[in-house]
């Protein structure tokens, strides 16, 4: 009779415990998206079978559960679709090119920021050579407009002018219809890092030889015939949303002059050497940030 009651006692208990640690899951997959991030994608093991009889006779089966893996082409995919939709945000960049003029280092320092809602845009874009430092402000438009409509304020004046031609290192308005998306066609891994550095950020990285649409973030459009080598191509994903928090790429460029020459309308650099490139852009507000200045249209 001893051994009875005892052996009753033990299975409230464990019910009991196993109530609430099945409370304790459920609070925990609330802050979760839909689906499960784990470091390295493993395969799905059987459930655990561990019986705990109430009598010698009745074993009582517990099923831990196991949680569903996605591969990085799943969660790429769950982000692109995410990111298409994206409304508004703000976006901060640098690049640093480093290249070599006959032995001699000659570096370009880039940095630009904007914001960027629907179809408008304020921007602001500098380059940095031999302590010569360039900067501009754009306005762009794409309501009704085909191409994107861009005006920058003129240094002396301050008054908007038609930009002429497609302006550097600005991100366009439609960048995650466009640019952004084609770098998350790229083939992507799950870095080691992943949960190194943020419990809520997940690594991404890629050294897809098709890659040259990554020129496109520091204004270079025609690259058919610029080369990369050596890429390291990292993408930060948020986990709880889903959303890109940030981008880095360092790559080589075997002949860097021609895309320099380009990107600044200097044809005098066109004849030198390689490049290293380094570039950073982070996003956020993602969905909440607002424009300040749109272009006033005249009759």
């Amino acid at each position: 009779m001893i051994n009875i009651k005892h052996s009753l006692v033990i299975t409230v208990l464990l019910t009991s415990l196993l109530v609430i640690a099945c409370s304790f899951l459920g609070e925990d997959e609330k802050d979760l998206p839909s689906i499960y991030f784990i470091e390295t994608p493993l395969a799905i093991p059987s459930p655990v079978l561990t019986p705990t009889p109430v009598s010698a006779s009745t074993p009582i089966p517990i099923i831990i559960p196991t949680p569903q893996v996605i591969t990085a082409d799943d969660l790429i995919y769950e982000v692109k679709r995410t990111m298409s939709s994206v409304y508004s945000y703000q976006y901060d960049l640098e690049a640093d090119v480093f290249m070599d003029a006959g032995g001699i280092v000659l570096p370009v320092n880039m940095i630009g920021n904007g914001i960027i809602e629907e179809y408008a845009a304020n921007n602001y874009f500098s380059t940095g050579l031999l302590g010569v430092i360039t900067e501009r402000y754009y306005l762009q438009d794409s309501y009704n407009q085909n191409p994107t409509y861009i005006v920058v304020k003129d240094k002396v004046s301050g008054a908007w002018e038609p930009s002429d031609g497609t302006p550097i290192g600005i991100l366009p308005v439609d960048f995650w219809k466009d640019t952004g998306i084609k770098l998350l066609d790229l083939e992507f891994d799950y870095s080691e890092k992943s949960y190194s550095v943020d419990n809520n950020i997940i690594i991404l990285i890629s050294d897809d030889s098709k890659a040259s649409s990554l020129l496109e973030l520091l204004g270079a459009y025609n690259f058919e015939d610029i080369i990369l080598t050596n890429l390291n191509l990292e993408i930060d994903i948020r986990k709880n949303s889903l959303y890109v928090d940030a981008i880095r790429a360092g790559f080589a460029i075997s002949n860097g002059g021609e895309f320099i020459s380009e990107v600044l309308g200097l044809p005098a650099l066109s004849e030198i050497g390689a490049a290293e490139v380094l570039i950073e852009i982070k996003f956020s507000d993602i969905d909440q940030a607002r424009v300040t200045d749109r272009i006033v249209y005249t009759k």
